[in-house]
């Protein structure tokens, strides 16, 4: 069973080319220890530090993988997530006074609630535990950075499944036009002027974002305003896709090659394999270029990551760039040439902007793989339209462009290709891929236009241990207009690790361009990375320039870390320290050369700051604020503030204010946006909570009726597949993103929900599809109980006396029997006039009495049987 959520998707264990690279990858990342609490002492909750760790892993049954999933690694164990794990391996669980009753095929198991955790609202349960109690065999297997099971009920079996499909009643469809997401959002960005209250608007912008599904396909629509200027639609199209074909209408950009020219037009695309293309739910539909990009070096590179992080870029493990994540949650580096259509290794990694720790690591590299098809494997795509952005406003009429793709697979190895495009100057390209033995992958690509010729030739590697990647292109004068003499460009990258704690490299890069000799580098130089201790690490490689920088990471115990990190010209420092789960402070200071208000000569500028960062420490809650005094050489002390909070729901604020900053010319500035995001389900407006819009995969929406105009739930439980999720509830309305399209059985749960609340216990089978909300309507309703004491005339209790609850119309509702106490109880009763009857085995009523139920539950509600 696939978990329908998309979290962060592990890469395919064939991506990686040794162990130590799956490792990197997959490295343990802290977490917060005071999300651990003991289930059975939950109230005794500890903010001491267990320094335990989250990994992301993947979970093997009997040999085959079937989902990825977080664990947790403590000294000596591992913990794992059971609501995620039990459905996978067959067993499910109940709990009661105490114990956890797991049923898995042919028997029943008891296991004390004192040996598992809770973790932010959910069960755990140690590897070790399982195995004594469940036998299920289990084991982290360090290689495979896996968990591996063999449950004893989960005999492998030789025949082969049945292709025969149980049709299921779809109780739920997606619309066949539906907005998943409409953001519209208006920024205003002002510089002080005279007063303290006087500013002066500088600029202002306004944007329209419109994503969700249609006609089968996905559609997006982006536009946006900027000061004086008229409303400009930046991105528009419609994505269709089946197994082996895709349809595209809108703006988009076309190449046919690596090496030719790219060409921006609205018109149309088509895909088509004869092969099926599996699907992969992590694709972004704002790619227009979507599969036609294989073997392509141009890389948009784009995601979606926690609001207010960092997002580095790391081209064949060398940072390239690094941008803060918008508050919307969207990160984009722009286009990034790669120069290698066969390997490299693209990755963004997500770091707190306070305490500079990982949280999440996106793989973006382009796979040779990708480069080679299957034998008798054919790919071809077309493309033609107006060159430009047709619905811009200042459109200018340059004529039409096209494209044409042909690439097949002469054999699993070896795949042709030749391309053409359609443009003032024509190009016409042709390349080879092929598969070098079984440690190489190497291709020649060349591209004829305007009279002149571009060659690259790429050859990658890859063993158990090591790793190359090199390529180099030569274009002569000529074949693009500006360049008037021929360009030379090689990389070369090579690592060793001779353990997993050392990883020896050897980096070149050569460029040189006539028409611009200034521009020339050349170096061959070697790198190391060295991490002996889990807390320490030391780096030390050449950039993109070849002057070397050198990294040092400490982190002296869970709470504190340092970084430090030396270029020849720039020196910075910086130490964060978590306070606890709301305050995190940091202090950092940077040295580095440069000029002051214009200045010929070169002045050393020190800059240093001090600063705090609070978040709540509810999960549902969107505030967070960041204040920061800083100081420089240059403009003096100034400060950063930013705030930002949600106003209700679906509307958005954020603050920021900066004076005497250096990295914004020192001057007194502020910035305010507000945003509203909300999706259409069906016929009404819902609060969405994620603020992203560029995926392919469907939401799950709806609205809990509890019959009852306040809604005080923060989040409730829904179980998709017997999958629990925790979904944010906002005015009564649910909101599930990230589902991957198909069909699910989905139900509520009862976690999270007050006492008196029963939930629909009905469980329906819902169609999800890419980019499109489907919306179900969850009935639940306040249910009460009433308990009392039957007596006799003398004050001694009646044993075993039949009680009967009648309703407000006389109408018998339910009979039950008192303890030995005297005691009785009804439950499920709604608000209303109720009787109870004490009555005898022949049904002559014996006493009686009368009660209301009023939004509570009701006790001493006794009954008096007189002396007969």
């Amino acid at each position: 069973m696939q978990s329908p959520l998309g979290l962060s998707k592990p890469a395919p264990r064939e991506n990686f080319d040794s162990n130590e690279a799956f490792l990197a990858y997959h490295s343990p990342r802290q977490l917060d220890s005071s999300l651990f609490q003991n289930a059975w002492e939950a109230s005794a909750s500890s903010s001491t530090s267990l320094g335990y760790e989250k990994i992301l892993v993947g979970l093997e049954v009997r040999g085959r993988e079937l989902i990825a999933l977080d664990i947790v690694k403590s000294e000596t164990d591992y913990l794992i997530p059971i609501e995620q794990v039990f459905p996978v391996i067959g067993a499910s669980y109940d709990v009661g006074q105490g114990m956890m009753t797991v049923s898995v095929p042919g028997a029943d198991v008891d296991i004390s609630m004192g040996e598992t955790y809770r973790i932010d609202g959910e069960i755990w349960m140690g590897l070790a535990t399982l195995n004594q109690h469940l036998k299920v065999n289990g084991r982290f297997d360090p290689v495979k950075y896996a968990l591996t099971f063999l449950p004893p009920w989960s005999e492998p079996s030789e025949q082969p499944k049945s292709t025969d499909k149980v049709e299921r009643k779809i109780d739920y469809h997606p619309d066949s036009f539906s907005v998943r997401q409409f953001r519209l959002s208006h920024e205003v960005y002002a510089e002080k002027d005279g007063g303290p209250l006087d500013f002066e608007r500088d600029s202002e912008r306004s944007e329209i974002l419109g994503s969700g599904a249609a006609w089968g396909g996905s559609w997006l629509v982006e536009a946006e305003k900027s000061s004086g200027d008229n409303w400009r639609l930046d991105e528009y199209f419609w994505l269709k896709r089946s197994d082996r074909s895709q349809w595209l209408l809108g703006k988009q950009t076309i190449s046919p090659s690596v090496v030719s020219p790219t060409v921006t037009v609205t018109g149309a695309q088509y895909f088509y394999s004869n092969q099926d293309i599996p699907y992969d739910p992590y694709q972004d539909i704002s790619q227009s270029r979507f599969f036609r990009e294989l073997g392509s070096s141009v890389q948009k590179i784009r995601g979606t990551a926690e609001a207010g992080t960092i997002a580095q870029l790391y081209v064949n493990n060398q940072l390239v760039g690094e941008t803060f994540v918008r508050l919307d949650s969207t990160y984009d580096f722009g286009e990034v040439r790669a120069e290698s259509g066969l390997y490299n290794d693209i990755e963004v990694v997500i770091i707190d902007a306070i305490s500079r720790t990982e949280l999440e690591r996106q793989n973006k590299t382009r796979l040779s793989s990708e480069s080679l098809l299957s034998k008798g494997q054919m790919v071809t795509s077309a493309a033609f339209g107006k060159k430009g952005n047709w619905l811009d406003p200042d459109f200018n009429d340059q004529g039409e462009a096209g494209m044409f793709l042909y690439r097949y697979g002469l054999t699993d190895d070896t795949t042709i290709e030749a391309g053409y495009l359609l443009d003032d100057e024509d190009t016409k390209t042709a390349g080879i891929a092929s598969s070098l033995g079984n440690h190489y992958v190497g291709a020649y690509r060349a591209s004829w236009r305007n009279g002149a010729t571009t060659q690259q030739l790429e050859l990658d590697g890859s063993g158990d241990n090591w790793r190359m990647a090199t390529f180099i292109r030569e274009q002569e004068a000529g074949f693009y207009e500006q360049d008037e003499g021929d360009a030379t460009t090689a990389n070369g990258y090579f690592y060793y690790t001779p353990d997993p704690s050392l990883r020896l490299e050897l980096i070149g890069r050569y460029q040189n361009r006539e028409d611009s000799p200034q521009e020339r580098v050349s170096f061959v130089k070697p790198g190391v990375f060295y991490s002996p201790t889990n807390n320490f690490s030391i780096a030390m490689r050449p950039d993109f320039d070849g002057a070397y920088r050198t990294e040092l990471y400490y982190r002296p115990n869970f709470n504190s870390r340092y970084r430090v990190t030396h270029k020849p010209d720039e020196q910075t420092i910086r130490f964060d320290h978590h306070f606890n789960e709301q305050y995190q402070g940091y202090m950092s200071g940077r040295m580095y050369k440069d000029t002051i208000e214009g200045r010929r000569h070169e002045n050393t500028i020190f800059e240093s700051a001090a600063g705090f960062y609070w978040q709540p420490d509810d999960w549902v809650r969107y505030d967070r604020f960041r204040f920061e005094l800083n100081h420089s050489n240059e403009y003096g002390t100034g400060f950063f503030a930013e705030y930002r909070t949600q106003l209700m729901a679906g509307i958005y604020l954020d603050l920021r204010l900066r004076d005497a900053d250096p990295q914004y010319d020192g001057g007194f500035s502020a910035f305010a946006r507000v945003s509203m995001d909300f999706a259409v389900a069906g016929d009404k407006f819902v609060p969405a909570t994620h603020r992203n819009s560029y995926n392919t995969q469907g939401t799950i929406a709806g609205t809990l009726n509890t019959n009852s105009e306040e809604c005080d739930l923060e989040h409730v439980s829904v179980l998709i597949n017997g999958v629990n999720y925790k979904v944010p509830v906002q005015g009564c309305t649910f909101y599930l993103e990230k589902v991957t399209p198909g069909v699910h059985r989905v139900s509520l749960d009862g976690e999270f929900l007050p006492i008196e609340l029963v939930p629909d216990t009905k469980s329906y089978v819902v169609e999800v599809a890419a980019s499109s909300v489907t919306r179900i309507d969850f009935d639940m309703q306040a249910k009460y109980s009433a308990a009392g004491r039957v007596t006799d005339a003398d004050g001694q209790p009646a044993l075993q006396q039949k009680v009967v609850l009648l309703d407000g119309t006389g109408q018998k509702m339910m009979e039950t029997y008192t303890d030995q106490f005297g005691y009785f109880r009804v439950d499920g009763l709604i608000n209303g006039q109720y009787v109870l009857q004490a009555v005898t085995d022949d049904g002559d009523v014996m006493s009686d009495r009368e009660f209301t139920i009023e939004d509570d539950f009701l006790f001493d509600i006794n009954i008096m049987i007189p002396a007969q």
